[in-house]
């Protein structure tokens, strides 16, 4: 049979889309794991080899608060692993919108340094293994502040007739206990008047904050965006990286101790995939690896022969022992939602 150039062409043009759609389709297929995340644990290296010892494909969204987690979790939202705070494992099991960790995967909590052993929130590692802890104080840019900071209260109550120059998280929960500690009070107290002392020290702080926000602000820190900022340690450390300008303090009163797990949402689809990773993320040379990546302080107590001298000898990594430490946990529901009003009435404003 006699076939035209332009019909060959033509023939082969089909041909090889056809064969280029087989080979995508090849290589989308199989099966997936849907994680959850906060934006400095999404590791695509480390990622990356879990999918080549796996198979299993990693598809990674970001959250930047435990408040945009327990949200999309509530709307029905489908994922097989996220990474909440110690302080909302509470909330979400409240919510049932946790299952229960596989055995094998909650004997991996006997390999857990001692000092953050048996959490209260989950002693037993039930539903939730942790993966990181650290502190939440304040970052300084020393090149564009010259007073020395040692206090919450220098970060709370700047004179009034300085410049927008601070940068706030946008997490309810830890504005909130950070707040407490520095007007002297327990973290939940939902009385009458520590709310309203609240209330009035959050107000009073609005004209000085530059942005409150969680998303992208180590990056913020990094280009020398804010003077001062609440961060969370392992963040401070990540940004000091690329600007050297940058001192977490610890502040007299105290800083927030919290401690970051890796659970399976309750309609998880890929269960057997999400103890895989969790699995392998846990190993002390992968988990040494995530450290490094994110700055945060890991939890496997073998992890330290696989760390870097930098990371391990970091400030942000060795919290003094003169340090006070005041740890996260649950609010009860009633001083949730009055800490919600107070948080929406400041942003609305």
């Amino acid at each position: 049979m006699n076939v035209k150039p332009s019909a060959l062409i033509g023939i082969i043009l089909v041909v090889g889309i056809f064969a280029a759609g087989l080979f995508y389709a090849a290589q989308n297929s199989g099966p997936k794991l849907y994680v959850y995340i906060w934006d400095t644990y999404a590791d695509s290296e480390l990622f990356k080899k879990f999918e080549q010892e796996t198979g299993i494909k990693v598809v990674t969204e970001i959250y930047s608060s435990n408040d945009a987690l327990m949200a999309k979790l509530k709307s029905g939202a489908r994922y097989d692993i996220v990474a909440p705070s110690g302080n909302y494992v509470p909330l979400l099991l409240e919510q049932k919108l946790l299952q229960p960790l596989p055995e094998s995967v909650s004997a991996i909590g006997k390999n857990l340094t001692e000092n953050i052993k048996e959490p209260v929130y989950d002693p037993n590692y039930n539903y939730a293994m942790p993966l990181f802890y650290g502190t939440t104080g304040i970052a300084v840019n020393t090149k564009l502040v010259s007073e020395d900071i040692t206090s919450w209260s220098q970060f709370f109550d700047r004179p009034t007739d300085e410049a927008p120059s601070l940068g706030v998280l946008d997490d309810t929960s830890t504005v909130m206990a950070l707040a407490s500690i520095a007007i002297g009070r327990k973290n939940c107290d939902g009385s009458e008047d520590t709310l309203k002392m609240l209330q009035d020290l959050l107000v009073g702080q609005r004209p000085q904050v530059k942005l409150y926000g969680s998303d992208g602000y180590f990056e913020r820190m990094a280009a020398g965006e804010v003077a001062m900022q609440m961060a969370w340690s392992g963040d401070v450390y990540t940004a000091r990286q690329e600007n050297p300008d940058l001192k977490y303090i610890y502040p007299v009163e105290g800083v927030e101790l919290w401690m970051d797990s890796l659970a399976i949402p309750a309609n998880a689809q890929n269960t057997e995939g999400a103890a895989k990773f969790i699995a392998f993320v846990m190993s002390p040379q992968n988990q040494a690896k995530y450290s490094e990546f994110s700055g945060q302080i890991p939890t496997h107590k073998d992890t330290g022969k696989f760390l870097s001298n930098d990371i391990q000898n970091a400030p942000e990594f060795n919290i003094p022992q003169s340090a006070h430490t005041y740890v996260s946990f649950a609010c009860p529901a009633e001083v949730v939602q009055a800490y919600g009003r107070i948080w929406e009435n400041l942003l609305r404003n």
